[in-house]
């Protein structure tokens, strides 16, 4: 009876037992080894041969314009928008014209606020802008009774009172030398001319750039030559300022009085 030799076992080396069990792993899905503690990936410099990061590019300077240069960079279409010969020729027109021209202001029309009165009064008040609330028109809102109380002060009647403003809308932070060379100036002078008030009380003293007047000149006795006739005026203080200071107020009337006697 022949008997079989038992085979011999293998003698499996370190390095075939640890490729089994990896491709074991592998077989079962798993490619990665992972552990509970965290550990970088990227080799960490050498204190003696570590080079600290150069530090960033300063930003370049700001180029601040001046008004100036902000007009002659301004493309040629935007210098003037309006051509003084197509402007409306009557206080009726023109008040249509501030409500749907769109070279006088961007977005909606319905936000835009239009002058009111009767031509030649004895009084034109021109405000920069209307306030965010006269809704139902120019100087209905907050503002309303304080303006009323000048007036009154004055002696000066609603009727005999045209009120308008530099802009048909609210605008916030205008630039208004940049308005002057879009040709706003060239508008407001011919609303006073088709108004033809008798005088002229301008609150606010920012929008004398739109007639070509500095600022420090605002104490002065002015005139604003409208279709060759001048215009007297008078330039106050924004309301807001006449409104919270006693002081404006007094120095205000003092000047009315002298401008008016």
């Amino acid at each position: 009876m022949m008997h079989a030799e038992p085979p011999s076992p293998r003698e499996f080396s370190a390095l075939e037992s640890l490729e089994g069990a990896l491709d074991w792993w592998r077989e079962a899905g798993v490619d990665a080894d992972y552990s509970d503690e965290p550990s970088g990936w990227l080799l960490e410099p050498e204190s003696e041969n570590s080079v600290a990061a150069p530090p960033p590019p300063a930003p370049p300077p700001v180029q601040r314009q001046t008004p100036l240069q902000r007009a002659l960079d301004r493309p040629a279409e935007d210098k003037n928008r309006f051509d003084h010969e197509t402007l409306p020729g009557t206080l009726e027109k023109f008040r249509e014209w501030w409500m749907t021209e769109p070279a006088l202001a961007d977005g909606s029309l319905d936000r835009r606020v239009p002058p009111r009165g009767v031509a030649e009064a004895r009084l034109m008040v021109v405000l920069p802008q209307p306030f965010a609330d006269d809704t139902d028109g120019l100087l209905t809102g907050g503002a309303a009774p304080f303006v009323a109380a000048i007036l009154r002060a004055m002696g000066i009647a609603e009727h005999e009172t045209y009120l308008a403003s530099a802009l048909p809308t609210p605008m916030a932070m205008p630039d208004w030398d940049d308005l002057r060379a879009a040709g706003f100036g060239d508008v407001a002078r011919h609303h006073i001319a088709l108004a033809a008030p008798q005088r002229v009380l301008m609150f606010g003293r920012a929008p004398l750039a739109l007639f070509d007047i500095a600022a420090d000149r605002a104490r002065e006795p002015l005139a604003i030559e409208c279709a060759g006739r001048q215009v007297p005026l008078l330039a106050a203080p924004d309301l807001r300022n006449l409104a919270r200071s006693a002081g404006r107020r007094a120095n205000f009337w003092n000047r009315w009085l002298d401008w008016t006697r």
